[in-house]
């Protein structure tokens, strides 16, 4: 980190400010990486808050897909070193006093909630997916009227064209109750080591996509639930986990 970068702070008073995150006042300095719109990132103080921001030179802001990424890596930056409340990609303020205002100042108390609970928790994102062969062959084996369905359109080749169509409904019903129950399974053995959970819909191969809030401090215990619930459900789920990253999904800060 540059100290020219450490020491920034923005001081128009009308021009528009991007907002990537708050922070407790002197918990971190704001990194030397270049913020979206190609611009330094810098902090605004206020009442024991600070918040991580970039001013602007022109409004409205163009959302960019290099923004996102640069939006993701000051954030990354920040987590290195302290606890901070991600805001949602796109965030943007009248003004630095705006910034004080409206955020610090008017969301202080909510702000230092979830700092709180924030503090010393990471986001793992964990995605779990069927091997479609190994679990479409348990359903087969497991439903005779699937499996009898499964002959007959096969003996009957393009004729069996009513045959195939039950057989398709039949098969979407068997994995859609399925992936339920596994969803519900997986999702309950990774929840133990964690203080919260936000899962995305999904559907069939996917059987979950969750974020899970983790303390540090039980990063192994969770890592070694993860393993042995891969160990369990191999070959038929594959696990993918991403993190430790930011809490984003657990900031819920309405607006912000």
């Amino acid at each position: 980190m540059s100290s020219k970068a450490e020491d920034a702070q923005l001081t128009r008073s009308d021009a528009p400010v991007y907002v990537y995150g708050v922070v407790r006042s002197g918990a971190v300095k704001a990194p030397n990486a270049e913020g979206v719109a190609q611009r330094p990132v810098s902090t605004i103080d206020g009442d024991g808050l600070a918040a991580l921001a970039t001013e602007l030179i022109s409004q409205p802001f163009r959302v960019r897909r290099r923004d996102l990424d640069r939006h993701l890596q000051v954030l990354e930056a920040v987590f290195e070193d302290s606890t901070i409340v991600p805001c949602a990609f796109g965030t943007v303020l009248q003004s630095a006093e705006s910034v004080k205002t409206d955020l610090l100042a008017a969301r202080r108390d909510e702000l230092l909630a979830l700092l709180d609970r924030l503090e010393d928790r990471v986001q793992l994102n964990i995605k779990a997916t069927y091997d479609e062969d190994t679990v479409l062959r348990e359903v087969v084996e497991s439903d005779a009227e699937i499996a009898r369905l499964r002959g007959e359109s096969r003996a009957l080749g393009q004729a069996g064209h009513l045959a195939n169509i039950r057989l398709g409904e039949l098969v979407t019903t068997a994995l859609t109750a399925r992936a339920g129950a596994d969803r519900q399974r997986i999702g309950d053995r990774l929840a133990e080591h964690a203080d919260d959970v936000v899962a995305d819909e999904t559907t069939v191969p996917v059987v979950l996509k969750a974020s899970f809030l983790v303390a540090r401090d039980r990063l192994k215990s969770f890592d070694s639930a993860l393993e042995a619930l891969a160990t369990d459900e191999a070959p038929r789920v594959m696990f993918e986990s991403i993190g430790p990253l930011p809490p984003t999904a657990f900031a819920a800060l309405e607006g912000a």
